[in-house]
């Protein structure tokens, strides 16, 4: 590039697009492949003049009375919702919205332990009191399991005045628990269920992936309509169908939390993908699933790898499985998913989504090629031909899901802090979150009590180059914690 001044960020997306790696990431349109070929054909030409403001004749999403408005019906349509809203503040902020328009201060709500930190955050924003379901974690791939229907049914009988259940549907990792019977216990009790449904916008679109939230009870809806389909990154959307929940509270909520100089671009993708769905979804989705299960069967075939699938269900307490999420386990071949990570980047050119301490996940959508998934088979192939060592790593630790809560995320957030070092932290009460990113799923919150286990855990991660958000210190070897 011939490019004068400093433009570090130009730089570096200028050297990963000359890297040509294959995308096993979100977004689901991946680099353009998968997305509507019209809106595509305008952002190869011409991407700067779809940049626009709230010019006559393009509608405000804070005020929609036309195109706006007709697109979000049409989604609404396409998505079995009575109400649609477009978010271009990704679905965190539509899990802001969701959560804010039910509870106010003090008020209860059910969530599972693994939500996303936007959860927490806006648990902090409504000054909502979590309570967590019981936590289960996978003994095979060490990965959080959803609450059961049992689960709830008991906090149901053991928390006064819950405002709101949150259930986190399916998981980062693919895996779906039994909304529709929770979905009924929280209806029984006047309750609203919030879904945080941000893997499972292609849902709709196959009887063989799990059966999308709102068909099964779920008053709100939260989806990342650019993780699994074609919409552009921070794309999302909110849908609602429900008698407990008003649409116009939502709404209010959103008026003050979204940008008010929204992006034509992104909305103009999700317009994009509603036209495209309403056109081929099932086409498109039914063909995308026939290569994710071809493509589990041949790595299951590669001595030393496991990849999730159905079998979770079996196993681990009758979950459904999404088979475009391939959650790959190294641990046979003797690497950490953090090594096999780098690998497949470094020398094969495949870019996964995300690496843990065993596994590696790639994303599957309907924007990947045959020509992807066979260069990703064969670069498995090869790796697992190495011989090496049993992997042996130093985590003698029991860590649980389960933590021990002080304070509210917001009575912390606002509390008087102080910074310590790391290892000294055992005992104190945190003031930040630590979420290894991705998936995005806290360890510590603030307001929870911080254990040896814990400090060992990010200690650990951190040897292994794991990224986080939430630390105000990078290097991790401090943490913010609670002043007595």
């Amino acid at each position: 590039m011939n490019e004068t001044g400093k433009t570090p960020l130009i730089k570096a997306l200028d050297k990963n697009q000359k890297l040509r790696s294959i995308p096993f990431h979100m977004p689901g349109h991946k680099r353009g492949t998968g997305a509507g070929k019209g809106f595509a054909r305008l952002m190869k030409t011409d991407p700067f003049s779809l940049d626009l403001t709230e010019v006559p004749g393009l509608d405000d999403l804070h005020n929609p009375c036309g195109p706006i408005k007709e697109a979000q019906a049409a989604a609404a349509g396409l998505f079995g919702a009575e109400q649609t809203f477009f978010l271009v503040n990704g679905t965190s902020v539509g899990i802001h919205a969701a959560i804010m328009s039910i509870c106010k201060p003090n008020d209860v709500i059910l969530l599972p332990r693994d939500v996303h930190r936007s959860v927490i955050g806006a648990c902090i924003l409504s000054g909502a009191r979590p309570e967590y379901l019981p936590a289960r974690v996978s003994s095979e791939f060490f990965i959080p399991l959803p609450p059961t229907a049992q689960d709830v049914k008991e906090a149901l009988g053991k928390y006064e005045k819950v405002k709101a259940i949150l259930q986190v549907y399916p998981s980062y990792y693919g895996i779906a628990g039994n909304l529709k019977e929770i979905a009924d216990l929280a209806h029984s009790h006047k309750v609203p269920l919030i879904v945080d449904e941000a893997h499972g916008a292609h849902f709709a679109f196959s009887s063989r992936l799990p059966a999308p939230a709102l068909k099964q009870g779920a008053d709100i809806s939260v989806q990342s309509t650019h993780k699994t389909l074609g919409a552009l990154t921070q794309a999302s959307m909110l849908h609602i169908n429900s008698r407990l929940v008003s649409g116009a509270e939502v709404f209010r909520h959103l008026k003050i939390l979204q940008s008010t100089s929204p992006s034509y671009l992104l909305m103009a993708s999700l317009d994009a993908v509603v036209g495209q769905m309403e056109r081929a979804g099932k086409t498109l989705m039914e063909k995308t699933v026939d290569h994710a299960i071809r493509v589990r069967r041949e790595i299951m075939r590669i001595p030393g790898l496991q990849c999730l699938d159905e079998k979770v269900g079996a196993n681990e307490g009758g979950f459904v499985y999404d088979p475009t999420k391939l959650y790959i386990s190294f641990k046979g071949i003797g690497l950490t998913g953090y090594q096999a990570a780098r690998i497949l980047r470094k020398k094969y050119k495949i870019q996964v989504e995300l690496s843990d301490l065993y596994n590696v996940l790639c994303m599957l959508s309907y924007g990947n090629t045959a020509d992807d998934t066979g260069s990703l088979v064969r670069a498995l192939v090869e790796m697992a031909a190495v011989k090496r060592p049993p992997l042996k790593l130093n985590h003698n630790f029991n860590f649980s899901f389960n933590p021990l809560v002080i304070m509210t995320p917001r009575e912390a957030w606002f509390a008087p802090r102080k910074r310590i070092p790391m290892r000294e932290a055992v005992g104190q009460v945190a003031a930040e979150i630590f979420a290894p990113y991705p998936p995005g799923i806290p360890l510590l919150c603030p307001g929870e009590a911080i254990t040896r286990e814990l400090v060992e855990i990010i200690i650990s991660m951190k040897a292994q180059s794991c990224s986080f958000h939430g630390p105000g210190d990078p290097s991790l070897e401090t943490v913010e914690v609670i002043a007595n």
